[in-house]
């Protein structure tokens, strides 16, 4: 968490501490006075406090550990200046404040592994369905027709009459025009050409509109009405792509579960951020009692892969992803995208 303040405040504090820190450092071995040395080491602590407030959870840890160095340095100043040993109690102090800034580094650690693991099984999962799901396609659909076409040539040309020639001839244009229809539609799953050709919004416009045919569902488009390009000229192609896959993710997710009437597709621009909102009427996510607040997607990944592999990309683009359900009243999926990253 940053606070809202820019990165370069982080390191100019982690600058500054490290500076009174070497300056407290070489006073100690010096041996010069004892009250200077004591005050650079307060204000090294605090410096180091407050960059380890501005960091991630990773740096956060070494952060914290140097701030505790630091305040052991003050404690032994504080105890030679006060000539008490009674004071050297309070090394206790920084060392429970390294203590917990270990066994934190540690938890964060095996957290962050066991995130990558689930990330891993999701996107292996993930794959292997796509897989699946492209060989049904092709075996269901396009074998099918294309040894339709086989065994209607073979049957005209047995019989060797032109009149059947050329029924069977017409017939397997039908069946191959079909197939390539339904191949385009799998490339441009695959990857959409109105994508890289167009940009991000007249992608979500044509994806809305093959859905709705598809499907037989109003999928409606909205965007800014001066905003054709909307997120194309800020979001890099990468960042484009995964938008479009989560949209398209949550459309998909709306249409197989929640059985609406109406899915509404919104994206629009505020200022340093690009949202974009799937909206439908159907029946909703199962929700705990009174849940009616949104939820970071994260926490229902086990609901599905499809949540899991949306919140992975939302990742990938440090973006926040939520969504929002109530039964019988349908659900929300919101996607908010920095443009500075």
């Amino acid at each position: 968490m940053t606070w809202g303040l820019p990165p370069r405040f982080r390191l100019v504090t982690e600058a500054a501490a490290t500076a009174l820190l070497v300056a407290a450092l070489a006073l100690e071995v010096t041996d010069q006075p004892l009250q200077s040395e004591l005050i650079l080491s307060l204000a090294a602590a605090i410096l180091f406090f407050t960059a380890a407030s501005l960091s991630t959870l990773a740096r956060r840890t070494w952060l914290m550990v140097v701030a505790g160095i630091s305040m052991m340095l003050a404690v032994a100043g504080l105890v030679r200046i006060a000539q008490e040993p009674l004071l050297n109690a309070l090394h206790v102090l920084p060392l429970l404040l390294i203590a917990y800034a270990a066994s934190t580094g540690r938890a964060t650690a095996l957290r962050q592994r066991r995130l990558e693991r689930i990330r891993a099984s999701a996107r292996r999962d993930g794959e292997e369905r796509e897989r699946h799901r492209w060989a049904r396609e092709l075996h269901d659909d396009t074998l099918q027709e294309l040894g339709a076409v086989q065994i209607v040539l073979a049957s005209a040309a047995v019989g060797g009459r032109p009149e059947a020639m050329q029924g069977a001839i017409d017939q397997a244009r039908s069946l191959i025009s079909n197939q390539i229809a339904s191949l385009r539609h799998l490339i441009a799953e695959l990857r959409p050409a109105a994508l890289d050709q167009l940009g991000l919004r007249p992608a979500l416009q044509t994806l809305c509109e093959r859905a709705s045919e598809t499907f037989g569902i109003a999928v409606e488009f909205r965007g800014d009405p001066d905003g054709d390009g909307v997120g194309d000229s800020r979001l890099s192609p990468e960042a484009q792509a995964h938008v479009y896959r989560i949209v398209q993710e949550a459309v998909t997710n709306a249409v197989k579960h929640a059985q609406p009437r109406t899915i509404r597709v919104k994206l629009h621009e505020h200022g340093r951020t690009v949202t974009a909102t799937v909206t439908d009427d159907g029946c909703g996510m199962p929700n705990p009692p009174g849940a009616r607040t949104p939820h970071r997607a994260r926490g229902a990944a086990s609901q599905g892969m499809g949540l899991a592999a949306m919140q992975e990309r939302a990742d990938l683009l440090d973006a926040y992803l939520a969504f929002s359900s109530v039964p019988g009243a349908g659900t929300r999926v919101r996607l908010r995208v920095p443009y500075d990253r």
